[in-house]
């Protein structure tokens, strides 16, 4: 069986401004295992030949994957020239795929700014995937370890084929009682973002759900494509979707909080880059290379670079998009 890890690497940079702007967005960062970029460890991870990866990103970001991915081929490194969101990107790939005569390789698509702690498991859980992907159109969903409201979830049903099972339904970001009443039921796994298909098949399901889409690839009139996820596209309309679950400490940096996870504390802080100097201060996290001192406070989330310094509540952690959105109404693109 052929295997193809399409890496989707495009993104805006919002969710951790300041480092993270339009032109490097957190997949570029060092904010992986052994200070790698989330991208680079992404790949790492796979463990496929370069010439069977393919990374989908921004036209403006090109130049940043091949820094990144120095021994990548040239030729697999997809330009977006107009963001279109994930459906339209992974048919894009997958267009690519048919016309290299590969239409029957199975891709794994994986996001390249999540993290991954044990990657031995994540290796047996994408053997597995890529088995059940040879028949089906799959997912990768992760054991649910809390009542989360920031991801969306899969619903299983009853029907199993190895160690995939059936997918009743996509389900959106829950509040926090249904959460636990997600997690407490055991028929609920996270929706990681990963899946698995035949090049072929993925295609002939965009040609069906997303008609305007495959119009615009088979045209080179990508511009044309509507901007839809793979999520509203095309899976939650499409019939036979397994899932296959893993536990191999997943995480998709979603916020500047996410780092405690990732990185040990550091005298009751996380820290990255330096110098810092915490007093009578816990629970912070901070980032950056300019000298930071903090006395007296806990739970915040301090991060500086060369422009920009940002400090907020870590339970506020979410509400950076709303600097990015003022810096968009300001028209303060330097920042962006």
């Amino acid at each position: 069986m052929d295997i193809y890890a399409v890496i989707l690497a495009g993104g805006g940079g919002t969710r951790l401004w300041p480092a993270s702007r339009r032109k490097r967005p957190k997949q570029f960062l060092p904010l992986a295992p052994g200070g790698r970029s989330l991208l680079a460890a992404t790949v790492d991870r796979v463990a496929v030949p370069l010439d069977h990866v393919l990374v989908v990103t921004a036209a403006p970001q090109v130049a940043e994957v091949r820094a990144a991915l120095p021994a990548l081929p040239p030729n697999n490194v997809i330009a977006e020239p107009v963001a279109r969101n994930t459906a339209p990107a992974i048919a894009l790939a997958a267009h690519e795929l048919i016309r290299r005569k590969a239409g029957d390789a199975v891709m794994a698509l994986l996001p390249s700014d999540h993290v991954v702690t044990d990657e031995a498991a994540f290796r047996q859980v994408l053997e597995q995937a890529c088995a059940a992907a040879a028949r089906h159109l799959v997912t990768c969903g992760i054991r649910p370890s809390r009542a989360e409201t920031g991801y969306g979830y899969l619903e299983l049903g009853d029907a199993t084929e190895g160690p995939a099972r059936e997918v009743r339904r996509f389900v959106e970001k829950p509040d926090r009682v249904t959460a636990a009443q997600y997690v407490s039921s055991g028929r609920y796994l996270w929706n990681s973002g990963m899946f698995f298909f035949r090049a072929d098949r993925i295609w002939r399901e965009t040609q069906k759900h997303l008609p305007e889409a495959a119009k615009a690839i088979e045209s080179a009139n990508y511009a044309n494509a509507p901007a839809i996820s793979i999520d509203y596209g095309i899976m939650e309309k499409a019939s036979g979707i397994w899932a296959v679950s893993g536990d191999f400490g997943w995480n998709d940096v979603g916020s500047w909080t996410a780092l405690a996870d990732i990185f040990p504390a550091q005298d009751g802080n996380v820290r990255l880059g330096g110098p810092q100097v915490a007093i009578e201060a816990k629970g912070n996290v901070i980032v950056g290379d300019a000298l930071v001192a903090l006395v007296g406070v806990d739970d915040l989330v301090v991060v500086t670079t060369g422009d920009a310094v940002l400090v907020m509540p870590k339970e506020r952690a979410q509400d950076v998009r709303a600097v990015v959105q003022e810096l968009e109404r300001r028209k303060m693109e330097p920042y962006l």
